[in-house]
């Protein structure tokens, strides 16, 4: 159970770093539906002459308002909310335009500007802050500990070009609600755990508690140098094409005023078929255990066994994606002038199972909610990156550990 507790620990960390990303079959095959331009699958069919459309299958659809728990119709769902629904009968096809324009802007056109606009000006600075909820939920749970409510806060500066990125993260954590030892409980520190990274020069820094030291990662060393740069440096127009490409849906919210200024809303969707979709590209380019082992801290303790860690690890994730239901909300603020994306909240809803193969006792359910809050200022300055000039490696950092502890082995013989 230890180790299921520290792999879960690698699980979230390595989503929430990553970062700080609907199962459909046609009724009718001979009938498609477009929505703002965009294949949209879903179960539909064609009575007397109306389209109707399960229900559920729109509820990923953000701002949709939709009271009907069953198949409703297409047209009177779209239109009673300033939607356009026509049939191109030489496609056999359904074309729905909701939310799709604001002045002169499509919602996808506005994105792509605005991501262009701010490529251009290769610097931004990042502050927010983001609280997850998890419930573990189980045979034996009256065994199970309760995960406390976390909030994280987050200070980053990004660079386009030459690539660089820094990331200050501060978890703050009720210890008191909390089943920890002494020894984690004097790791974390008061209530607060704050790690640091540092990405440049093909490399990656990382500075945790309880030491004030930075370690490097060489990313080339890792054999996916390439793949990890192209992954950070995708231009504007590849990131729309693959964002239709797997299906995330965008449209227009409610325009918003914030400290005088005006700004465009744009609303996107991510769900679970999206998610898999994506994160299966990445898994295609690079190894994400072997990256997730490269950047997480060496165990202390030898009675930890990190491959075997890393394996329940990797098993976690391999689960998570067979059973996982994901609804992942992103608004994003454009000011209506600079078209800079200046303001961002994110709402993430995740379920998922574990069986028998990660927790003998009897398989156990994981559901996570995470709201964050971020804005984007400081466009265009230049930035600045910490100090790692007196960065070791891994192997240093473990060798000055085992030195610290022969040397205290010496004391208490004496």
């Amino acid at each position: 159970m230890r180790n299921l507790k520290k792999a879960l620990s690698v699980l979230v960390i390595s989503l929430l770093a990553i970062s700080l990303v609907v199962p459909a079959a046609a009724a009718n095959e001979q009938v498609s539906l477009v929505f703002n331009g965009q294949e949209y699958k879903a179960d539909l069919y064609i009575e007397n002459g109306v389209s109707y459309i399960y229900a559920a299958a729109l509820s990923k659809i953000p701002g949709l308002e939709i009271e009907n728990k069953d198949y409703v119709p297409l047209r009177s769902v779209f239109e009673a909310q300033k939607g356009e629904v026509k049939w191109d009968g030489s496609k056999n096809q359904i074309n729905i335009s909701w939310r799709e324009k604001q002045d002169e802007w499509t919602v996808n056109d506005l994105l792509l500007q605005s991501t262009i606009k701010m490529q251009e000006l290769n610097t931004y600075k990042m502050q927010g802050e983001a609280v997850m909820n998890m419930v573990i939920d189980g045979a034996n749970a009256e065994e199970i500990p309760a995960i406390p409510e976390t909030s994280t806060y987050l200070e980053a500066v990004y660079q386009q070009e030459p690539l660089a990125m820094y990331m200050l993260q501060t978890v703050k954590l009720p210890l008191e609600d909390m089943d920890l030892t002494e020894e984690e409980m004097a790791l974390i520190g008061q209530n607060a755990m704050t790690t640091e990274m540092v990405w440049k020069d093909n490399a990656i820094y990382q500075k945790m508690p309880p030491f004030e030291q930075w370690i490097v990662q060489d990313l080339a060393e890792l054999g996916m140098m390439d793949q990890l740069t192209n992954l950070m440096q995708v231009t504007p127009q590849q990131s729309l094409e693959m964002m239709n490409e797997f299906g995330v849906i965008n449209v227009f919210g409610e325009d918003k005023v914030i400290d005088g200024e005006e700004y465009y809303v744009v609303r996107t969707f991510v769900d679970s078929e999206i998610f898999k979709k994506l994160l299966d590209e990445m898994l295609e380019e690079y190894n994400l255990m072997e990256l997730i082992a490269s950047t997480q801290p060496l165990p202390q303790d030898e009675e930890i066994d990190m491959e075997q860690i890393m394996a329940e690890a990797e098993e976690i994730i391999k689960q998570m994606f067979a059973n996982m239901e994901l609804n992942y909300y992103i608004d994003s603020l454009i000011h209506k002038e600079s078209l800079l994306t200046e303001h961002m909240t994110i709402d993430l809803d995740m379920k998922f199972e574990l069986d028998e193969k990660i927790v003998p006792e009897g398989p156990v359910s994981l559901a996570m909610n995470m709201f964050g809050d971020f804005k984007m200022f400081d466009f265009g300055e230049e930035i600045q990156l910490p100090d790692v000039s007196d960065a070791i490696t891994q192997q240093e950092f473990l060798q000055q550990l085992q030195d610290m502890m022969g040397a205290e082995e010496v004391m208490m013989e004496e």
